[in-house]
């Protein structure tokens, strides 16, 4: 058993090639469909049974692949994400965040804090209105 974590580069080649294999079937089937559909057209007549039969089943088996490029997006993901490139972004991602939810504990604290001195400068202005008018009225 091989426990060797395959790289990113590994896993988007060994996709790439996967999904070059599923373009190519893909490809196959509809030159197929193609071929029967071209033949009664060059025939100038309607599709057989046999050739309804063999052209429903090419599409049915063309569907089929086509839903395998998504089955091999998701395995593909899966697999990155367990890679260590990624694994070690992840890391970096979470430093980054808790760094960020750190600032922002910051920033809320000073928000507060800056609400408080508004008041208390608020307080301030006022008394020193009411000063300022007693002391106009004493002199």
């Amino acid at each position: 058993m091989n426990d060797r974590v395959p790289t990113v580069q590994e896993v988007v080649a060994e996709a790439m090639n996967a999904r070059q294999q599923l373009a190519a079937l893909e490809q196959k089937l509809q030159e197929e469909i193609d071929e029967i559909d071209f033949t009664a057209f060059r025939e100038q007549r309607q599709l057989t049974a046999d050739e309804g039969v063999r052209r429903r089943s090419l599409r049915s088996t063309q569907g089929e692949v086509r839903d395998q490029f998504a089955v091999l997006a998701y395995v593909t993901a899966r697999r990155l994400d367990e890679t260590n490139e990624v694994a070690q972004l992840l890391r970096q991602m979470q430093t980054i965040n808790a760094g960020l939810q750190d600032d922002f504990d910051r920033l809320r604290r000073l928000q507060r804090y800056s609400a408080i001195a508004e008041r208390v400068a608020d307080a301030a202005a006022q008394a020193t209105a009411k000063l300022a008018a007693i002391a106009a009225k004493i002199a």
